[in-house]
C-alpha cells in the first residue's frame, strides 16, 4: 500500500501539472486496472518477475 500511494501521489503531481484535464481519468482507471491486473499490488508485480528471472 505504501508503494502504490507513492506512485499515485506522484503521478498526481505530474499529471496535475502537465495534464490536469486527464487526472481524474487516470485516477479511476488506475483503480479498476491494478486490482484486475496485480491482484497483489505493484511489489507482487516485482516479486513475480524478480521469480522469473
Amino acid at each position: 500500500p505504501i508503494l502504490g500511494a507513492f506512485i499515485v501521489n506522484e503521478a498526481k503531481s505530474f499529471l496535475t501539472a502537465s495534464l490536469s484535464d486527464y487526472w481524474l481519468f487516470f485516477l479511476g482507471a488506475m483503480f479498476v486496472i491494478v486490482p484486475l491486473w496485480l491482484p497483489k499490488g505493484v511489489v507482487g508485480l516485482f516479486q513475480r518477475l524478480r521469480h522469473k528471472q
